[in-house]
């Protein structure tokens, strides 16, 4: 590789790069919560935080609070 072209090493590497991320999460497994571990184990911290904040900005707003109630510990109002 570093004997390539300047221009030609960044082609290289971002193919070398496309094929060593995890891609988006795949439900193939029964155990949703299963495959997203998975996901996340071998997911970056950009694609992480890239999903979560989409997964999240999704949500209804009572799925939102009690998403928030989850990962804080707080008790239900």
């Amino acid at each position: 590789m570093l004997s390539c072209d300047p221009e030609d090493r960044v082609l290289f590497l971002e193919t070398i790069l496309d094929q060593i991320r995890p891609g988006w999460p795949k439900s193939f497994n029964i155990d949703v919560m299963e495959e997203a571990g998975w996901w996340a184990d071998s997911a970056t911290t950009p694609e992480r935080k890239a999903y979560m904040l989409a997964c999240y900005r999704r949500l209804s707003r009572t799925d939102k609070e009690a998403f928030l109630t989850y990962i804080t510990g707080r008790a239900a109002a």
